[in-house]
């Protein structure tokens, strides 16, 4: 993700709702490469189904020879997808073996019918692209919502060589951030980035702890509030992440590893959804959280009711926001009904405009 570079420099130097009522019919059609087993199960993963790269409820059925076929009932939202083999790591490529982008559909009223050719597979079982010293803990407690997930902690260079304490970066859908391996579109590099940066005396030397996302969970604890998507209610369970974060999470990384415990010291970030639950913990926790990073985030799905929280959460502590959007991305995205809303509604609850409230735009993303 091209933003984190520009994300971490900043962070370090110390609606329209998807509510919508139209249904339209979609039927799709899969041509596959013939290097692809004949056993194979073929699913559709996107974010109506949270990225789940195995959901049976979107498992393709076979046809005929090299082609799958499913029908779905949806909204008539922009939607984004790609197909799978059950795992991020057999994903869809493009013929030249690089990552495909999220296919994008346009779903209007009435029927809608697509024929997809899947160009290559991807076969990552076997590799993995971290980069530097990263610890994981497989089935951390979260006790507050009565889960368990994986954690991502990734160590700077000369860590375990030295008596020194870092700050701390908590970033949500943690699968995403280290390896290809378990990352849905490509992983976000933020090892590589963090390595090259370091070296090159960009940044100062930090502690990123990543949290999994749970496909079936993850709108639900990534929103603060509760909104309706593709038929089903979402309920508003960020409040309980939230508590598990700042509750468990914390005292846990700030026992076991040397970091700078002090809120000056600590930030919170995500992607889409992950964006906008980091805006709610900063402004829910401001005396823990004092930097956050929203990259593309949803607002969409509820931004009148964050736009209130945001009200009745005025500045208490200094906090640098960074938010981004690209011109090219989905409804929840857009900048105008969206974006901007979010960055004025900060800058009237008091924090500086450009000093605290960073918004950039990319265009052509």
């Amino acid at each position: 993700m091209k933003q984190i570079s520009y994300f971490l420099v900043v962070i370090l130097l110390l609606g329209t709702s998807i509510n919508a009522q139209t249904m339209t019919n979609w039927t799709i059609r899969v041509e596959v490469p013939n290097t692809t087993p004949k056993d194979a199960d073929i699913y559709i993963a996107g974010n109506f189904n949270g990225w789940n790269p195995a959901d049976p409820d979107y498992k393709l059925s076979f046809l005929e020879s090299g082609l799958y076929v499913i029908e779905l009932t949806m909204d008539t939202n922009d939607v984004e997808f790609k197909f799978t083999m059950g795992s991020w790591a057999k994903v869809e490529l493009l013929s030249n073996n690089k990552d495909r982008p999220n296919r994008i559909e346009k779903l209007n009223k009435g029927f809608v019918a697509g024929i997809y050719q899947v160009e290559a597979w991807a076969n990552r079982e076997n590799r993995s692209t971290i980069t530097g010293n990263i610890e994981i803990i497989e089935d951390f407690n979260m006790p507050q919502l009565g889960r368990v997930r994986r954690l991502w902690i990734y160590l700077p260079p000369g860590y375990k060589n030295s008596l020194k304490r870092y700050p701390v970066m908590y970033m949500h859908d943690g699968q995403n951030l280290f390896s290809d391996l378990t990352s849905f579109s490509g992983e976000w590099g933020v090892d590589e980035t963090l390595e090259e940066m370091i070296k090159g005396k960009e940044i100062h030397k930090m502690i990123v702890v990543g949290i999994d996302n749970h496909p079936r969970y993850r709108l639900n604890e990534y929103s603060p509030f509760p909104f309706e998507y593709q038929n089903q209610m979402i309920n508003a369970e960020a409040p309980l992440y939230g508590r598990f974060l700042v509750e468990t999470l914390k005292p846990y990384i700030d026992k076991h590893y040397r970091t700078k415990k002090d809120r000056k010291f600590t930030a919170v970030s995500g992607s889409s959804m992950g964006g906008l639950v980091s805006v709610y913990l900063a402004l829910e926790y401001q005396d823990t959280f004092s930097k956050v990073g929203a990259l593309s985030s949803a607002f969409g799905v509820c931004r009148d009711d964050l736009i209130d929280f945001i009200a009745q959460h005025p500045k208490e502590y200094p906090i640098c926001f960074w938010l981004d959007v690209g011109t090219e991305e989905g409804e929840n995205m857009e900048i105008e009904t969206n974006q901007i809303p979010i960055v004025n509604a900060l800058i009237e609850a008091g924090w500086d405009k450009d000093c605290e409230v960073n918004f950039k735009i990319y265009k052509g993303a």
